[in-house]
């Protein structure tokens, strides 16, 4: 197709392309803020929406028993695999579905046991002594047991166990790994709600689990990653599969994905069309990997010839732009981590196999500069921005500037102020000089004060004298010259 068609197909296209998701909330802001930004970059007009229901709801759409067994949605998302029974449900009536990893995340551990206590020192558990807490067959922080891999911790205080209140991914996550890493202290079952044991407390959602912990000394509880760390709270160091401690942070949760392709025969199958209901990346081995990892996926059927061909391209530009480098990086500040190249290879060759209907565009990036080219409809041009895409774009770089100290940077004993730095001891000299200055300026105004008190109540009067009263006089009684007045 000529530039001049393509120009002409672009004037002449006034139909809205709509594209509509549905899954995990999880990586709802992340969906949202790719799909705004696709839309402010694209030159035809889009309508992209994704609705945050949960990993359960999107793979019920996806499955669209209620609607003769065909999608609700044009994709799905989830933070777990299609469950057995969906994943036949789908197969069952016709229809091959691809899982797409997009994100990982770590399933910690936080608490708010006083940091003095633990002789600033992270606080070690193994998953067996995790399982003994949650099931509150321990109950106290200093049980043997737990003193035992911490020398010298002191706190002695009643253990208080917070879960959450209703289903979720992560409680799925958190015991089914408590049940494959211990099933001897774990007898609780696994899934996204069980039964909790009485002497536990309820969290609603990860803010209400990060509040309990922050507003009660001696809780432990299970979150993401991202909010614990957000909320500031004490994170629990957990060994992993060779025996080391680390905390999410000192973790490789990406590592997890490497391993898994790795394992012989490897967890995640190598057919992503096959039933992924048994993928997990719990308790996998290296040195560094983090033990409670979770993929979230994209849910797609491999068969997309029945899509409308345009909005086929948009799925398949956006599902690439979550995989690409600006989309990797919008989910780390999303409190993701960025997949392994090696999942992203898996990815590719997955996607190759979608099969798409006739006629189908392909839409491409604008990077930099493409001229006439870069005016085709379905090209994304980094060159258009929509106002709030700019303000928020600025806005984020501000935080982060501030956040990482290159306004106001206090390090390695000097302070850093848009680009000039002092070093402490300038600084402590200068602070000395603005409190004298101050102080001086204090006394200076006290003195004004006081003066201006005292030239205020001594100012000399300066009124004139009353006049002097003159005695009336007595009419009836003479005059002392003798004369008198009525007579003149």
């Amino acid at each position: 197709m000529t530039l001049a068609l393509l120009l002409v197909s672009a004037l002449a296209h006034n139909d809205v392309e709509v594209l509509n998701g549905a899954g995990t909330s999880n990586p709802s802001k992340l969906f949202w803020q790719a799909m705004s930004i696709i839309t402010e970059r694209a030159r035809i007009p889009l309508h992209m929406t994704y609705r945050a229901v949960g990993s359960s709801t999107g793979q019920k759409e996806f499955l669209g028993d209620t609607n003769n067994y065909t999608a609700l949605n044009d994709f799905g998302a989830g933070d777990i695999p299609m469950t057995l029974d969906r994943y036949t449900g789908v197969t069952t009536h016709g229809r091959t579905m691809l899982h797409i990893p997009f994100a990982m995340g770590g399933i910690a551990v936080f608490h708010s046991v006083p940091a003095s206590t633990i002789g600033g020192q992270d606080l070690d558990l193994t998953g067996c002594l995790l399982a003994r807490i949650f099931s509150r067959d321990i109950t106290r922080w200093d049980h043997p047991d737990i003193i035992a891999i911490n020398p010298g911790f002191t706190y002695t205080g009643d253990i208080k166990v917070v879960h959450r209140v209703r289903g979720s991914s992560s409680t799925a996550g958190f015991t089914q790994y408590l049940a494959q890493k211990c099933p001897a202290s774990w007898t609780l079952g696994s899934g996204s709600t069980i039964v909790w044991p009485a002497g536990t407390f309820e969290g609603q959602g990860s803010g209400g689990m990060s509040q309990y912990i922050q507003d009660n000394e001696g809780a432990i509880g299970y979150i993401d990653a991202g909010h614990g760390h957000d909320a500031g709270l004490g994170e629990i160091a957990l060994m992993n599969a060779d025996g080391n401690y680390h905390t999410t942070r000192t973790a490789d949760i990406g590592a997890a994905g490497a391993q898994a392709l790795a394992q012989i025969p490897s967890v995640i199958p190598a057919d992503p069309t096959a039933d992924f209901s048994a993928v997990n990346l719990y308790d996998l081995p290296g040195p560094t990997t983090w033990p409670i990892t979770m993929i979230s996926y994209f849910y797609l059927n491999q068969d997309i010839t029945q899509m409308d061909h345009v909005t086929a391209g948009l799925l398949v530009y956006f599902i690439n732009f979550i995989l690409s480098p600006e989309g990797q990086d919008l989910a780390v500040s999303k409190a993701f981590v960025a997949l392994p190249t090696v999942l992203l290879n898996y990815n590719a060759a997955a996607l190759a196999t979608l099969q798409t209907p006739a006629g189908m565009p392909t839409f491409t990036t604008e990077a930099s500069t493409m001229p006439q080219v870069g005016a085709g409809p379905y090209v994304i041009s980094v060159k258009r921005r929509g106002n709030a895409e700019v303000v928020g774009t600025a806005n984020t770089a501000l935080i982060a500037t501030l956040q990482t100290g290159e306004e106001t940077l206090v390090t390695a004993g000097s302070l850093c102020l848009r680009g000039r730095c002092f070093d402490m001891e300038t600084i402590q000299m200068l602070g000395v000089v603005g409190l004298v200055i101050a102080i001086v300026g204090f006394l200076l105004g006290f003195l004004a004060c006081v003066m201006a008190a005292c030239l205020c109540c001594n100012k000399p009067r300066d009124t004139k004298p009353r006049s002097v009263e003159i005695q009336a006089r007595d009419l009836n009684k003479p005059s002392e010259t003798g004369v008198r007045t009525d007579a003149v």
